[in-house]
């Protein structure tokens, strides 16, 4: 997987790149250490930065290339993640404002829309990730949103859950009343649409993360996606994006969306 570290100089997008590296250790593919430098005055602290974050990369055995772009921080990781054919971006609190407000308004969410990768947005400093949370809804885009955790724990050494929320309110008059309060062994034991695609998610995960497990919720999605970050203990949260017919950016959906800005560890948008 070739990682892309964005980085504006600045401690936040440090501890992101740190996060990035765990995901980066073992793995034989290139990794690359992108500075970005809005403002000519903060080329002396991006040099500083890629010291120290160098020397961290070469700590464990990565193959790094380091560059240096000018210009605004989104056009600029943007361009660079599709000319070196970045499978994925970490970013985190890149520029002056916090990472809630670009969440809202501009940097973090218009790579996400427009990356040609999956996107990890870090929160905060995570020393270690031990726990996986990747939600899926069905069907193939889930089961690439599960392919994408798998991944990422073969090279962190983490476990994972695979989580599906089932709605409260039965969708139709013919819908099977105890699904609604059921596990994910009954749903996968019974064979229904639900335990089908659990079952696959499992089998997609077990040659890169042996170590995982499936679970349903039973709720509003969001609200029940962020009890289980909450009560889990996870260091990673995997969701979906989905992508326009016709057009090359990404449409965030609500979940998604609400995701990104209220869910409290790092979040991965799988492309």
């Amino acid at each position: 997987m070739r990682i892309l570290l964005c980085t504006d100089g600045s401690p936040e997008a440090a501890k992101a790149a740190r996060f990035g590296m765990l995901i980066a250790r073992d793995s034989n593919e290139p990794i690359a250490l992108l500075g970005v430098v809005e403002r000519r005055p903060d080329t002396d602290q991006m040099h500083t930065a890629f010291e120290a974050l160098g020397a961290e990369l070469q700590s464990i055995g990565a193959q790094c290339e380091v560059k240096l772009r000018h210009g605004y921080a989104a056009e600029q990781i943007l361009n660079e993640a599709e000319e070196w054919h970045a499978d994925l971006i970490v970013i985190g609190q890149l520029g002056q404002r916090g990472l809630t407000r670009f969440l809202i308004g501009s940097t973090a969410t218009r790579i996400v829309q427009y990356a040609p990768c999956s996107v990890l947005l870090v929160k905060g400093e995570r020393s270690a990730l031990r726990k996986i949370l990747v939600c899926t809804a069905g069907g193939a885009p889930g089961l690439h949103d599960v392919e994408m955790a798998g991944r990422v724990a073969e090279h962190a050494q983490a476990s994972v859950t695979v989580l599906h929320v089932m709605s409260q309110v039965p969708v139709s008059e013919d819908a099977y009343l105890p699904d609604l309060a059921a596990t994910a062994d009954d749903l996968i034991a019974r064979h229904t649409r639900e335990g089908v695609h659990l079952r696959s998610a499992l089998e997609t995960l077990m040659t890169r993360a042996p170590d995982c497990q499936a679970k349903v919720r039973h709720g509003f999605v969001i609200d029940e996606i962020l009890a289980e970050l909450r009560g889990g203990d996870y260091d990673l949260l995997v969701v979906g994006a989905h992508i326009a017919r016709g057009l090359t950016r990404w449409l965030l959906d609500d979940v998604t969306a609400h995701l990104l800005e209220e869910a409290h560890v790092p979040v991965l948008v799988a492309r």
